[in-house]
C-alpha cells in the first residue's frame, strides 16, 4: 500500500505542475494579446447585433447597406430601428483580426456573395476612424429551408 501511495502523490504533483503550467501560459497569452486588434476591440465595449436584409456593397466605398428587421443587442444598439435602411463601413482585405468577416451557411465567404434581399446577422462596433460611422466586423449569413432543401433535395424528410 505505501507503494501505490507514492504513486498517487507523483501523480498529483505531476497533475499541480501542469496546472501551474497551463496557469503561466494562459498569463503570458493576456500580456501579448494586449496589444492586439482584438484587445481594442474588446476594450472599445461589446459588439452590437443586427438582424437585417442586405441591400447592397459598395466595394469603392467600402461600404453595406442594409434594411434592419431586428435588433439583437449591444450598448449601441438602440440606435438602430426596425425597417430603418442604414450604412456600415466594411474592410474586405486585410488580417483577419481587422478586416469584416463573412460566413455563409458557417463557410468563410466574401462580400461579393451576398445577393440584394438576404436576410444577414451582423456584428457591429462603431467605427475607430469615425465615430459618427459603423463598422461592420462580422456579417453572418444562413440559408432559409427553402435554400437547404433545394441544395440539398436528398436530405429532405
Amino acid at each position: 500500500m505505501v507503494e501505490g501511495k507514492g504513486r498517487y502523490e507523483d501523480a498529483m504533483r505531476i497533475q499541480r505542475a501542469g496546472w501551474v503550467f497551463a496557469a503561466a501560459a494562459l498569463a503570458v497569452a493576456g500580456v501579448l494579446a494586449a496589444g492586439s486588434p482584438a484587445a481594442a476591440q474588446k476594450k472599445a465595449g461589446k459588439m452590437n447585433r443586427i438582424e437585417a436584409d442586405w441591400v447592397a456593397y459598395d466595394a469603392a466605398g467600402q461600404t453595406i447597406k442594409v434594411k434592419v428587421y431586428q435588433v439583437r443587442e449591444g450598448p449601441q444598439a438602440k440606435e438602430l430601428k426596425a425597417g430603418q435602411e442604414t450604412s456600415f463601413t466594411v474592410k474586405a482585405e486585410g488580417s483577419i483580426l481587422a478586416r469584416t468577416s463573412v460566413k455563409v451557411n458557417g463557410k468563410a465567404g466574401k462580400l461579393t456573395d451576398i445577393n440584394a434581399g438576404k436576410r444577414v446577422i451582423l456584428y457591429w462596433m462603431p467605427d475607430e476612424a469615425d465615430k459618427a460611422a459603423r463598422f461592420a466586423r462580422t456579417i453572418d449569413v444562413t440559408f432559409s429551408d427553402e435554400e437547404l432543401d433545394e441544395r440539398y433535395p436528398d436530405q429532405g424528410n
